[in-house]
């Protein structure tokens, strides 16, 4: 991969250029090289992965000084820590939940709009992907560990790929082989598109995954949020049943530096089917 400058890395990471700044300042990621004279700064493939990773924990709300403490941590003790600070963080969500209920109820405001399922049908579509490597991760999880046991296998994946020499792409994606719920155990698989070679290890396990057609619908981040987002899934399962049935279990696909933007895409919630199949009426 050619070095990357400053507004290249600041594109293909997701942070800002002022993230940027401030994490080269506290020393959680330095650029690859600085030109002593123009102070010009490139990026190469490692500090990439790093940026992408302190991404993946910003997003979801982790502390600064916690990243810069879990960011180079073993992978168990990132899964354990992410799950055990996303439990506390759940608990402080809960309880403000509540009062947003007593106020809605007390107001007669309806917080969900009925007409939203309904408007998903007609953001679904046909989409196409080339084949790829994958690197993935699968494990029994529960809705309340989704979020830091799926980041922290990602993060894993990266790191395992970066150090044998291949390289993880921008993308991953979360397989849902069984549905997850709140104490609904399921299987989901953790999965980081590489190229180039590496050997699996552990949990880790290396295939090719074939060119696939999916029916999908996009989402923003707004509308990613449990159990909403699963108006979602019911418009793709529909839609499959119109392509002839599903091929392989539904995900969801990050191909997209995150943005809080209200509108903006990052995510593809999506179910392989025939490409050559016709939709029903």
């Amino acid at each position: 991969m050619r070095m990357l400058g400053t507004g290249e890395m600041s594109r293909a990471s997701g942070l800002s250029l002022k993230a940027l700044r401030l994490y080269e300042a506290n020393g959680l990621l330095v650029p690859a090289e600085v030109d002593a004279r123009t102070g010009y700064r490139r990026y190469g493939e490692a500090e990439l992965a790093r940026a992408r990773s302190i991404q993946a924990l910003r997003r979801v709300g982790l502390p600064l000084d916690r990243v810069h403490e879990l960011i180079d941590a073993p992978p168990e003790r990132l899964r354990a820590d992410l799950a055990a600070w996303w439990s506390a963080e759940r608990s402080a969500f809960a309880r403000r939940s509540q009062v947003v209920d007593v106020v809605a109820d007390a107001s007669g405001l309806e917080l969900v709009d009925a007409d939203a399922s309904a408007a998903v049908a007609d953001r679904v579509r046909v989409v196409h992907r080339e084949a790829q490597k994958t690197a993935s991760i699968t494990r029994v999880v529960e809705q309340a560990e989704l979020v830091p046991t799926t980041i922290g296998d990602v993060i894993a994946l990266r790191h395992h790929l970066a150090a044998h020499d291949a390289r993880p792409l921008a993308t991953h994606q979360l397989i849902f082989h069984e549905p997850v719920g709140f104490a609904l155990p399921g299987r989901v698989e953790s999965a980081v598109p590489y190229t180039g070679t590496c050997d699996p290890v552990g949990d880790i396990v290396l295939r090719a995954e074939p060119a696939t057609t999916y029916v999908a619908v996009d989402v923003a981040a707004d509308e990613l949020v449990y159990p909403a987002l699963l108006r979602f899934y019911d418009a793709i399962a529909r839609a499959a049943e119109r392509h002839g049935g599903p091929l392989g279990p539904p995900r969801e696909l990050y191909e997209r530096p995150w943005s809080t933007v209200p509108g903006d895409v990052v995510a593809t919630i999506a179910t392989p089917v025939d490409p050559g199949s016709a939709p029903r009426a």
